[in-house]
């Protein structure tokens, strides 16, 4: 399949995000994703849109339709082996551009080296400001840095 010529393009967020949903749920309708485009990311996609991917999803064996048994409206759709490898391979085409965007917004602990994304601990110490992942590895940092100066 990886070697397809007229492989699906994913160009855009709808597109990008609707993977997403199809990866991390067994069953996705069209209605969960438009839903989630707008509750998630603030975004409004055409349902026109969004169904047509689908349906060009399940046209090239991605996706398949869930049946409910205790309805005559399916569950939605899921991913296919080949759903599953055809988004591997768009997600690893996006991994160095988010490598970059998240490495550009990572701090580091200055107590014990981790890497921080979100929610660390700013302090100002000696009058430079210092990023640590808790207020225990400020406290390790500021007693440690201050017996260091004291000799």
């Amino acid at each position: 399949m990886s070697d397809k010529v007229n492989e699906l393009k994913v160009q855009n967020l709808t597109k990008l995000y609707t993977l997403v949903l199809l990866k991390s749920k067994n069953a996705v309708t069209g209605y969960f994703i438009l839903k989630k485009l707008s509750d998630d990311l603030g975004k409004t996609s055409s349902p026109t849109y969004v169904y047509q991917f689908l349906k060009n999803l399940e046209k090239e064996g991605y996706i398949e339709k869930v049946e409910n048994k205790d309805s005559k409206r399916s569950k939605g759709y899921s991913l296919t082996p080949s759903g599953a490898a055809f988004i591997d391979r768009i997600f690893s085409r996006f991994d160095n551009l988010i490598d970059v965007a998240i490495q550009s917004k990572l701090k580091i602990c200055a107590s014990c080296g981790v890497k921080l994304y979100t929610d660390y601990h700013i302090e100002t110490i000696h009058g430079k400001e210092m990023n640590f992942c808790c207020v225990h590895c400020a406290g390790a940092y500021k007693t440690g840095h201050d017996e260091n100066h004291k000799h």
